[in-house]
Order: structure tokens, then C-alpha cells, then sequence
């Protein structure tokens, strides 16, 4: 009756590690192709419109500085953890739980009329359609129980015990929230559609939820050694992006890094107490650890939330 679905957990990791890579390419050809294009205006013949050249160029430029303030090593730079290492970060994800928050926006649509005059002077009426939001709500998935079942971080130490410059994981999460059984998935399901239900207010509705960790981010820097290396920051790859060599400066900083991906999957519960031994059996093997440096620190499931008492879900309809 337990969902352990670990073949998603691979897909998952899969899926992010891919994207990284495609942004990182497009990165590195959009720099290439704006080079390109500088040395082609300056080595022209033919005379060309300043403006336009200005304006090819400009353009290109946005894309370059746009593309590389959403690449990964900007990410991991943004995010550095605040003290702590690897053991504390971790320990802290498997230990937090998560939370599934739904969320509705009620709106309609309004015809408004206006005036404006054209450049002969002569007064023009125009009506457009507007979006007027009115209502928005939020909720919770009430849950009793949860365990992570993220199972084992194994730390890819490799390339530290090469070399002992490596002082930072460039650690990639991803978030993947279960239900313990299809009791839990149909609670689920009522609560989403009473929710959507009490809050329809207005002629239309956009539904949407998150599934969220409190303190989760993405991409994330963990120290993982004493070394400091210099000219090592988000100042200084910015600073390398207005130079525009900043595909060498991301170079620099994988010397000093190791490459992480992770998802941080946690198993919710509306039906039943997850910390009785039979269901620790179940999930024994997936019982959360780090393993880094040829050693191995298990984290054992947090305490399990106080007992609540659950409302009352059931799906009413509209007549309509």
C-alpha cells in the first residue's frame, strides 16, 4: 500500500542535469556568436547604418548578459550556505517537512472604453478587455505524518581526494513530495477540489499549488573544506560577465567545486501514524544518509507531527 517509486527519482535527476547542461551550452554559443558578430561589423566593407549596428550589437549583448545571469554557476554563486557544512545542510533538508500549498486567483473580464487623439488631432474611441482579479486563496494539505525517504547521499569525492583544492559542492536539489497510500491521495484530492470550490468567486479561476520545503533552494554552494580560494564569488563573476570572458571564470570556479545532484523526497501521511515499526520496516531501506570521504552518517526520521484533527472534506458540485 506504500509508494516507493524510486525509478521517478532517477528520471528527476536526469531531467535537471540536462537542462544545466542545455543553458550551459547556450551560454557558451550565444558568447561565441556575440564575438562573432563585433569582429563581422568592424571587418565590413560596406558602410552600415550606425544605428543599426549599434542595434544588432546591443541586442546580441542583452541576449549574452541575460543568458549567463541564468546560468548555473551564477545560480550556485547567488545561494552560498550561511556557515555549516555538508553534514548541518543536509541534516536540515531531511528534517524539515514539506508542504504542499494550493492556490487560487478569481478574476474576470471588463470591457473598458477611452479616448485618445492621433497625431492629425482627431479623437479616436477605442474599447479594450482587461483582466480584474478579485479573489486569491491559499491552504495547506492537512497531513498527519511524514518521513523522508530520500535515501543515500553518496557525495562525489572523487575529484577532492585528486585534488585538495576542492573546497565547495555545487549542489542541484529537487523537491519530490508522496503520499503513503491511496487514502492519503484521495484526501488529497478532496481537499484540492473543496478548496477550489469554497473559493470560486468570480467568473473564472487559475488553480495552482507548490510543493515546497521551508528553506529549500534549488541551487545551493556548501563548504565542504577549509580552502579558500581567491577572487572565488558572485562579485567577481560579474565583474568577468562585463569583461566578457566570463565562460573563463566559470572554468576557475569548477576547479574549485564539486558537482551535486540530489532530490530530497519525503512521503506524506492523512491516514495513519508513519512512525509504527511495520512501516519503518518499509521503509528502512530508504532511511536518509550521507555518504562522503568513506564515511557514513545516517539520519534516522525526524519526530513525527502531533496527532490533528483532520477536517472533513467532501466535493460539492455546483448546479451549474
Amino acid at each position: 500500500f506504500f509508494f516507493n517509486d524510486t525509478a521517478t527519482t532517477e528520471i528527476y535527476t536526469q531531467a535537471f542535469v540536462g537542462s544545466v547542461r542545455c543553458v550551459q551550452e547556450t551560454a557558451i554559443l550565444l558568447w561565441l556568436s556575440l564575438i562573432f558578430l563585433a569582429y563581422s561589423l568592424l571587418t565590413r566593407k560596406e558602410e552600415i547604418p550606425i544605428n543599426q549596428a549599434y542595434g544588432i550589437v546591443g541586442f546580441a549583448a542583452l541576449l549574452y548578459f541575460l543568458t549567463e545571469s541564468l546560468a548555473s554557476t551564477c545560480c550556485f554563486l547567488l545561494h552560498p550556505t550561511s556557515g555549516g557544512d555538508i553534514y548541518g545542510f543536509m541534516q536540515n533538508m531531511f528534517y524539515t517537512p514539506g508542504h504542499i500549498e494550493m492556490r487560487v486567483q478569481c478574476y474576470h473580464y471588463e470591457n473598458r472604453a477611452h479616448t485618445e487623439r492621433d497625431s492629425q488631432g482627431n479623437t479616436k474611441f477605442k474599447t479594450e478587455q482587461i483582466r480584474v482579479d478579485t479573489h486569491r486563496a491559499t491552504e495547506k494539505f492537512y497531513y498527519v505524518s511524514w518521513r523522508d525517504i530520500s535515501g543515500q547521499f553518496v557525495l562525489d569525492t572523487s575529484g577532492a581526494m585528486a585534488n585538495v583544492q576542492k573546497a565547495f559542492v555545487k549542489l542541484h536539489l529537487k523537491i519530490d513530495l508522496q503520499f503513503a497510500n491511496d487514502g492519503t491521495a484521495l484526501d488529497y484530492q478532496k481537499q484540492k477540489e473543496s478548496f477550489k470550490w469554497r473559493n470560486h468567486r468570480d467568473t473564472h479561476q487559475d488553480y495552482s499549488e507548490e510543493r515546497m520545503i521551508e528553506g529549500f533552494k534549488e541551487f545551493n554552494l556548501v563548504r565542504v573544506s577549509d580552502y579558500n580560494p581567491k577572487c572565488f564569488g558572485l562579485c567577481w563573476y560579474i565583474i568577468f560577465m562585463f569583461l566578457t570572458v566570463v565562460e573563463f571564470y566559470k572554468m576557475y570556479v569548477d576547479k574549485f567545486c564539486i558537482n551535486q545532484d540530489f532530490v530530497i523526497t519525503k512521503v506524506l501521511s492523512s491516514k495513519g501514524d508513519l512512525s509504527r515499526p511495520e512501516i519503518i520496516v518499509q521503509y528502512q531501506s530508504l532511511m536518509p544518509c550521507i555518504v562522503y570521504m568513506g564515511q557514513t552518517r545516517l539520519y534516522d526520521a525526524p519526530l513525527i507531527m502531533p496527532q490533528l484533527t483532520l477536517p472533513s472534506y467532501e466535493i460539492q458540485m455546483n448546479s451549474s
